[in-house]
């Protein structure tokens, strides 16, 4: 749920700021993960440098495609923009392996060693990491307080006009590269570390172990509408705590066999609100005069 929170973050703000999709971030996402467990390996770097260190790479990254890409067709549709970035797929997976070789070769620490279990009724022990803690502290401090900022800085004032309209921005006299690249970098950072969040739990890391959650956090956005910034977030939230609902319904109900099918259940909920709200469930409605 954290991890799925801080990617629709990253993709929220580059669809707000860059008007597109990112479909490469899960991949650039899983290069920070490489980035932190070559540095561990190789360098024997500690998980509190190494992380740091993949974010701030993840974020150069992220920037040169806004600089490099993004910028030189600033303005053409939405479509070419998202064939941009499933070419950006081809080309950060093809160069990951090139780049790092075998990941097998290489540690996944986690953030916090060691476990504790809590006692429940039924016999039922239920064993808690501390790493999985520490990864909702984390997500608890970050999202807040980059709302905060998108609510009171200069940058996010800057963030918010451009997600508006970005020529009248511009016009206003805002560097709107300045906040594209500025986005994308945050972008690519958030992911680094999401990517690590899960590496440190599957101590794995492979180019496309964040697929899912870039498609988890699609449906987040769709279904909480691009056109807010908190929307995609909270239902970020919901979506897994509503899956985790039904799979405990099924299990009371002694249908434990029909617990696989509940993630088919929440993204079939999830396509009927859609059909009734097309803008999404905190979106608004975008009228423009002709």
């Amino acid at each position: 749920m954290c991890v799925t929170a801080i990617v629709t973050l990253a993709i929220t703000l580059i669809f707000r700021t860059s008007f597109t999709t990112n479909f490469a971030q899960g991949v650039i996402s899983a290069f920070g993960a490489y980035v932190a467990s070559f540095v561990i390996t190789k360098w024997e770097f500690p998980v509190l440098i190494a992380i740091p260190v993949s974010m701030i790479v993840s974020m150069g990254v992220a920037i040169l495609v806004d600089v490099g890409l993004f910028r030189r067709g600033r303005y053409v549709n939405a479509l070419s923009k998202q064939i941009i970035t499933m070419g950006l797929i081809s080309i950060v997976t093809g160069l990951t392996p090139v780049i790092f070789g075998e990941v097998e070769q290489y540690m996944i620490n986690s953030i916090v060693k060691d476990n504790f279990t809590i006692d429940v009724p039924g016999d039922v022990d239920i064993s808690v990491t501390y790493n999985a803690l520490v990864c909702v502290a984390i997500t608890a401090v970050i999202i807040p307080l980059i709302f905060i900022l998108l609510r009171y800085s200069k940058w996010g004032l800057s963030v918010r006009a451009t997600a508006s309209n970005e020529y009248i921005a511009g016009m206003m006299g805002i560097n709107t590269h300045v906040v594209t690249a500025v986005s994308w970098g945050l972008a690519g950072a958030l992911g680094a570390l999401a990517a690590y969040m899960r590496a440190s739990e599957v101590k794995v890391v492979t180019t496309y172990f964040m697929t899912d959650y870039q498609v988890s956090a699609f449906l987040a956005g769709i279904l909480g509408g691009f056109s807010t910034f908190h929307g995609p977030v909270i239902c970020a939230l919901l979506i897994p705590l509503a899956e985790n609902l039904v799979m405990a319904i099924f299990n009371i109900l002694g249908l434990s066999e029909l617990t696989r099918w509940s993630k088919v259940i929440i993204y079939a909920i999830a396509l009927v609100i859609i059909f009734a709200k097309p803008q999404g469930i905190f979106g608004k409605k975008i009228e423009k005069k002709v």
